[in-house]
């Protein structure tokens, strides 16, 4: 069975019966890209077959020898490796070549944040912007606060529908990786939202919070946010990024300097397991680790 065959069977597989975005099906297509051109440089055939650890393997040392990154290697891997259990499910093959080759390890990184002070002057640049329009003015500064205050993943933020938001008993839902949770809101970003909603542009057949202000029918687009990120950023001269990541990186790291227990944070941030909430918290809030330490018992 040629390699195209099977891919596009899996492509198909995973938009219709697992319901993947369209992100994840052009990071697997990313993901194969490189090993079609190896394997075509190679004159190997593109059949099923030749999905084998000895060729896999081959082609990850170029990757090597290219120059690629292990962060880049990795990622390709886990990308083919998806591909490879489909395969097996489907009985085109009947083992994972994927299972015989030795990951790459990464250099460890701790997350990148804004300190409380850094935090304040992105929420005050915001709100000192000019009103050329009232509605994005109102509109951004939601956006800000809701990734500040929340935490909340970009995903989340775009899909973030009317019927998801509760003022009265102040709370958000939102939905990723297949699961629903519920945010609670403190009376600030509450007020944030609610001064958004009384000048939101009507968007005929859109029912999320952020729209376009720029008279399109649409939803705020991801290419829309970053934008806006970019501006703020240029307004403000800021030496540091401003991403989504980097924003929910801050509120999480922000809640536990202010004494909030890593449970707490776990469920708010949407984490399946504390573990990933440890790994990257405790990790880079040396201050909070400084404060534990002080509090022990035998100290004079």
């Amino acid at each position: 069975m040629e390699l195209k065959v099977v891919f596009q069977e899996f492509v198909n597989y995973s938009l219709l019966e697992r319901c993947l975005e369209p992100t994840t099906i052009d990071w697997y297509k990313r993901s194969i890209q490189p090993f079609y051109k190896y394997l075509h440089y190679k004159l190997l055939n593109l059949e099923v077959e030749v999905l084998t650890a000895e060729n896999l393997r081959d082609f990850f040392i170029n990757q090597r020898v290219k120059g690629n990154s292990s962060r880049t290697i990795l990622n390709i891997m886990e990308g083919l490796n998806s591909f490879c259990k489909f395969l097996i499910k489907r009985k085109y093959l009947s083992a994972n070549p994927c299972d015989y080759l030795e990951k790459p390890k990464l250099p460890k990184r701790l997350p990148e944040f804004l300190d409380e002070e850094e935090a304040k002057e992105l929420l005050q640049a915001c709100i000192n912007m000019k009103k050329y329009y009232k509605s994005r003015w109102y509109r951004n500064i939601a956006i800000i606060a809701l990734f500040l205050f929340t935490g909340v993943r970009k995903k989340e933020l775009l899909n973030l529908k009317l019927q998801d938001i509760n003022l009265e008993r102040r709370y958000i839902k939102v939905f990723a990786k297949n699961k629903e949770r519920i945010i609670p809101l403190n009376e600030t970003v509450k007020d944030y939202i609610k001064d958004y909603l009384k000048v939101r542009p009507k968007r005929k057949g859109v029912d999320n919070l952020f729209v376009s202000t720029n008279r399109k029918t649409h939803a705020l687009t991801q290419q829309g946010l970053y934008l806006l990120l970019r501006e703020i950023r240029q307004k403000m001269k800021f030496n540091k990024r401003i991403t989504p990541q980097i924003l929910r990186h801050t509120f999480c790291t922000l809640m536990l300097r202010n004494g909030v227990n890593l449970r707490d944070i776990q469920l708010l941030a949407g984490h399946s397991d504390i573990s990933t909430t440890a790994r990257f918290y405790l990790g880079c809030d040396d201050k909070q680790l400084k404060k534990a330490v002080d509090k022990h018992p035998l100290s004079i």
